[in-house]
């Protein structure tokens, strides 16, 4: 009976307990469905935090800060080509991409720097963890980047880290042209040469800028110049060849050059650092030596001081101060001026200026353009070095080439405003039409002449005797009348002269009776070979130099050769003073 009664007691206290497990193990459930709700609550407002960050970051800051950029719309348009006068591409540009960031939206800068430094060439980490952290909002970390780099640096996903559209400045003939068309900073901006002249039409015009240059020409006489300062060893060189009649400079090559596409530079001015960037032709000045005799004679028979028939006792040395000035290999006997100037005479020449007198010489001078800068479209223009007091001493040494220093363009606009029948002419590298031509041709007709016309044939008629008798027979070309004179300067150490170092120079042009182009070559310090019989001057080096120039460009620019010797008045004289013998007696 007790059994009976008890049982159901038994069974109902299972099932409280059963119910009680059930009501515990519930209430957990709870617990924990409100732990995830609370988790996933809590998961949900971080993510949605995070995605406004997101946004903040790369919607409305990023632009607010990236107005801080040095990016304008100049800046991230292409510059227009530079093109030669055949219109073959100098200059021009390359699609490219640079990297920046924005230092306000980094999350991590170290841990972006170091991942950067891993892939950007020459970029150490410490650069680049300083421009990460900086307070500005935009910072360059490297320009132009290549496009295996551009594909590295995406799957990095650094976020405030960004590749923007670019303009590289490439040069397709290298250091062929550089020293004319100079070169371009990292921001596309012009640094020098004609890239720097007309760096604001550059940057604003679509239409190539068509320049006076013509490559072939231009190769021409940068092979020949490297050519010759190896057969001399030579330290350096320059030369240009320029249209007679419109100024237009069809090459300009100034050695050692550079190669614009991997200049040295000097990032942080931004500006070239390479002394090889020094434009020795339009920048350069240097004592001119015998070629400046072309002025000295010119002004004698401009001036009516003297003809070419004229005589001069050249036996004996000038004496300058504590200087003897003589002769390099002097005939020692009475020459006639134009003896005087083919044998390149440094007594004679003295005793020819000092006919005309200091004041004439330095009034022509000035008429020249001697001491006055000579321009062209490059910022690189040096400025002649002119004695403070034009003495009767001043006089002597200009006579032949030393007391004033010029530019060697200053030199050949020169010497082509004497021989092209004294009509004025600005060098220039802006490339003439047919139409533009002949307006300058005619435009310089109207000036006042620097010489008569028949002083400029007399003086013409003296250089091709030059170049047929005298120091540059090595410049005679068969099928062209090529005219010139050579000129040999020691070089200044301080208040003296190096005995052994020299400038030697030919200038002059082709053809005789109707110039259509002159030309410079200058060596630096050449060295006398084997084949030059020990000698280092001009009639060695610069005019051979010059004869193979003028034998390759010649056909290239169309002269017609002139065959038939020209028939020269002068060199029957020449002739007859030479089997004459005019020696004085004491």
């Amino acid at each position: 009976m007790k059994y009976l009664i008890k049982r159901p007691f038994v069974r109902l206290s299972k099932h409280l307990n059963l119910w009680h497990e059930a009501l515990h193990h519930r209430g957990l459930l709870d617990m924990a469905r409100q732990r995830m709700l609370v988790a996933s609550g809590l998961m949900s407002l971080a993510f949605l935090l995070i995605c406004v960050r997101l946004v903040d970051v790369m919607v409305f800051r990023d632009k607010k800060t990236f107005d801080e950029a040095p990016i304008t719309h100049e800046n991230t348009l292409p510059r227009a080509d530079i093109v030669d006068r055949n219109g073959e591409i100098l200059a021009t540009h390359l699609v490219t991409a640079s990297l920046y960031a924005n230092p306000k939206v980094i999350i991590n800068a170290k841990e972006a720097a170091q991942k950067l430094a891993k892939v950007l060439p020459n970029v150490t980490v410490e650069t680049l963890f300083q421009r990460l952290t900086s307070n500005k909002g935009f910072v360059w970390l490297s320009r132009h980047v290549p496009p295996k780099l551009q594909d590295q640096i995406n799957h990095l996903g650094i976020p405030g880290v960004y590749l923007q559209k670019d303009h590289k400045r490439v040069y397709p003939y290298g250091a062929l042209a550089s020293h004319v068309l100079g070169m371009c900073g990292v921001d596309s901006n012009g640094l020098s040469g004609t890239e720097k002249f007309f760096d604001v039409k550059l940057r604003k015009n679509k239409e190539p800028l068509k320049i006076s240059l013509d490559i072939r020409v231009q190769h021409i006489v940068h092979d020949e110049l490297t050519n010759a300062m190896a057969e001399f060893n030579a330290i350096g060189g320059h030369a240009m060849v320029m249209d007679a009649k419109t100024g237009e400079m069809l090459a300009m090559v100034s050695l050692p050059g550079i190669d614009p596409n991997m200049p040295n530079q000097d990032t942080a001015n931004n500006k070239a650092a390479s002394k090889d960037t020094y434009n020795r032709n339009t920048l350069g000045v240097y004592e001119p030596g015998s070629t400046f005799k072309i002025l000295n004679i010119a002004i004698a028979l401009e001036a009516g001081s003297a003809t070419t028939n004229s005589r001069y006792d050249a036996r004996h040395a000038v004496q300058i101060g504590r200087f003897k000035v003589n002769d390099f290999k002097g005939k020692g006997r009475e020459l006639s001026l134009t003896e005087a100037f083919v044998y390149s005479s440094n007594i004679a020449a003295i005793k020819i200026a000092q006919e005309f007198g200091t004041k004439t010489q330095k009034s022509y001078m000035k008429k020249f353009g001697i001491l006055t800068p000579t321009t062209i479209e490059v910022p690189e223009i040096g400025q002649p070095l002119i004695p403070a007091n034009w003495t009767d001493v001043t006089a002597m040494t200009v006579s032949y080439g030393y007391g004033v220093s010029v530019t060697p363009l200053q030199l050949l606009s020169t010497v082509n405003n004497i021989v092209g029948n004294g009509i004025p002419c600005q060098p220039t590298f802006v490339y003439k039409n047919a139409s533009d031509r002949q307006a300058v041709i005619a435009a310089n007709q109207q000036k006042e002449r620097i010489v008569s016309e028949k002083t400029s044939k007399t003086i013409r008629n003296l250089m091709r005797l030059v170049v047929g008798e005298g120091t540059a027979k090595k410049a005679d070309i068969e099928g062209y009348s090529v005219f010139g004179k050579t000129g040999t300067a020691y070089q200044a150490k301080g208040k003296s002269y190096k005995d052994k170092s020299r400038w030697t120079t030919f200038i002059g042009g082709f053809p005789l009776d109707e110039p259509q182009y002159v030309l410079l070559i200058t060596l630096d310090d050449p060295k006398p070979t084997k084949t030059t019989h020990g000698y280092a001057t001009a009639g060695w080096n610069a005019a051979p130099t010059a004869g193979k120039i003028i034998a390759r460009m010649g056909p290239i620019l169309g002269v017609q050769p002139d065959y038939e010797e020209v028939i020269n008045p002068l060199a029957s004289n020449m002739a007859q003073w030479v089997n004459t013998s005019h020696k004085l007696t004491n």
